[in-house]
């Protein structure tokens, strides 16, 4: 099992010092976890990096489905892929290519969608099998394009709160399983993404109990297709009580590049203090552990060694 530091290639490498791998070891972190663009990294960056988190677009539908919000070429291709199915392919195509020269472990996908009109609405109105569904289909069209129709590395699918794969019980997993028609891929379980699914989480303990809950029932075959977890808490239930929703109004790009504080509060990415949040790590055993936490003022680290520290 490997403890992961996160970074992005927006941010700069400066913060690990003149010995990047001597602050990682110092840091009792395995390597790092980097989020990706469309091209290729700066120097630097494939020597740290052992996974990667490829990019996500919140409302590829949109495109998918041929009804693209109206923004410009270079916004469309961060919250929708692009602006047509041709485009959500070749882009998606166009990040595994960039990442792959790094030989990561994995790349992370996130596999939900969220409509941009319902980004800060309390209920979707779309289903998650019709996602998930989707979904599949794109990331199965993506894979052909691929020798012998399979991606470069391992794509592990991420759950989120919004319609597409939430976790809350094995179902949606059940139903990629049949779908998917390549075999190189997994699961990132991450235990904030599942906490923001479930009513009455307001404390670090709800949500370890709850998430301990609901892994401790997952099948074995899922169990043993979580080979990532990103981990971290999110105690949001209060604000998600009482956040005043907002209609999509004005132009698209700036509704959502606001919507970011909102979606922030909600998907907290706190470090856990409990050490009891150990048992759900325990209980699925993955290959990484990957640390997705923002960091303090005091330190970008700090967060990271709280939680780190209580691993053995």
């Amino acid at each position: 099992m490997r403890h992961l530091f996160c970074h992005s290639v927006y941010q700069d490498l400066d913060l690990f010092g003149e010995d990047p791998r001597a602050t990682l070891r110092g840091i009792r972190s395995d390597g790092i976890e980097m989020l990706t663009s469309f091209d290729a990294p700066p120097a630097g960056y494939p020597d740290l990096t052992t996974t990667v988190h490829l990019p996500y677009a919140s409302d590829w539908l949109a495109a998918w489905e041929d009804r693209p919000h109206d923004m410009p070429a270079d916004t469309s291709l961060y919250v929708m892929y692009g602006r047509s199915r041709r485009e959500v392919v070749s882009n998606i195509r166009r990040c595994i290519e960039a990442a792959a020269p790094m030989s990561p472990g994995h790349g992370v996908m996130h596999a939900c969608n969220a409509d941009l009109a319902e980004v800060k609405k309390r209920t979707c109105t779309r289903d998650s099998e019709s996602v998930i569904r989707a979904f599949c289909e794109m990331m199965n069209e993506v894979a052909s394009g691929f020798p012998e129709g399979e991606p470069p590395f391992k794509i592990v699918f991420e759950n989120l709160w919004w319609p597409g794969m939430r976790l809350v019980d094995g179902s949606d997993f059940d139903l990629v399983d049949e779908l998917i028609s390549f075999d190189n891929w997994g699961i990132c379980l991450d235990t904030g993404h599942l906490m923001n699914c479930l009513p009455g989480i307001y404390t670090e303990q709800d949500g370890i109990e709850a998430v301990t809950r609901i892994v401790s029932g997952y099948s074995r075959r899922l169990r043993d297709s979580i080979s990532a977890v990103h981990f971290h808490f999110s105690a949001s239930g209060q604000y998600r009580e009482t956040f005043q929703e907002e209609e999509l109004h004005g132009d698209p790009s700036e509704f959502y590049w606001s919507a970011y504080r909102h979606v922030s509060t909600l998907d907290q990415h706190r470090a856990y203090s409990d050490p009891s949040c150990v048992r759900i790590i325990d209980i699925l055993s993955p290959d990484y552990v990957i640390h997705e936490l923002p960091g303090k003022e005091s330190g970008p680290f700090h967060d990271f060694v709280q939680q780190r520290s209580l691993f053995q």
